[in-house]
């Protein structure tokens, strides 16, 4: 029989794993997350009272949605709020695959949501933003990692999602990433192998989810002035 080619790969079940593998720098000081954070946007009438309902119905079901809930009930609201679509120009995936080599490692990975620009057959084409979400149910472990019989960790998922459509870009751009656990939103910006994070938004606070909201609708910003 012949040998069969072994692809190196490592695990995903902690974030860890790919910042030392692929050598990637954590910095705690970005422009482009300072300005991420800092962008104030608009909400419309109608679309605050959808935030609302979705936002009332996270206080009561934080800890009873799985992923799937949590991403149909409350995520996507969010999004649709957001109003980031732009008719062939900026399009939200959902559980799209990404797969790739990277620094001699393969990975294939399943983006819960990303933001790109869309082919003209309806796929992903250029992404900016990738999202990650994960069930309330399953609390990170002490010391790293995620539960035991769980999936990837989000953040590690996001990551090289990140790093897969940075290569694949080939634009020199940052790419702007979140993941989140249950009320938990977690910003992140990738700019070459340097990778920083925001503190925590909490979405259950009004507040907090209007920022969440003004971000999201800054990747709008940046994927039109990208294509412009």
């Amino acid at each position: 029989m012949p040998n069969k080619t072994i692809t190196p790969t490592f695990s995903l079940r902690d974030v860890a794993n790919v910042i030392d593998n692929l050598h990637i720098r954590v910095v705690n000081d970005c422009h482009y997350l300072k300005t991420w954070e800092q962008n104030i946007g608009e909400i419309s009438l109608a679309y605050q009272g959808i935030l609302d309902t979705a936002r009332e119905r996270l206080l009561l079901n934080r800890s009873r949605w799985n992923e799937e809930e949590l991403k149909m009930k409350f995520i996507s609201p969010v999004i649709e709020a957001s109003q980031i679509e732009v008719p062939n120009q900026i399009q939200t995936f959902y559980e799209r695959p990404l797969s790739g080599m990277l620094q001699g490692y393969f990975f294939s990975v399943i983006c819960d949501c990303m933001v790109a620009t869309p082919t003209q057959g309806g796929r992903p084409d250029v992404p900016y933003f990738f999202l990650q979400e994960f069930s309330p149910h399953l609390p990170p472990k002490l010391g790293g990692g995620w539960g035991e019989g769980d999936r990837n960790d989000p953040e590690a998922q996001m990551l090289v999602a990140m790093l897969l459509a940075q290569q694949a870009n080939a634009d020199g751009k940052p790419l702007y990433g979140a993941w989140l656990q249950g009320e938990n939103w977690y910003f992140t910006v990738l700019n070459g192998l340097e990778y920083c994070r925001s503190k925590i938004y909490v979405a259950t606070n009004r507040t907090q989810l209007e920022q969440i909201v003004y971000m999201l609708q800054y990747v709008k910003i940046v994927a039109l002035t990208v294509n412009s």
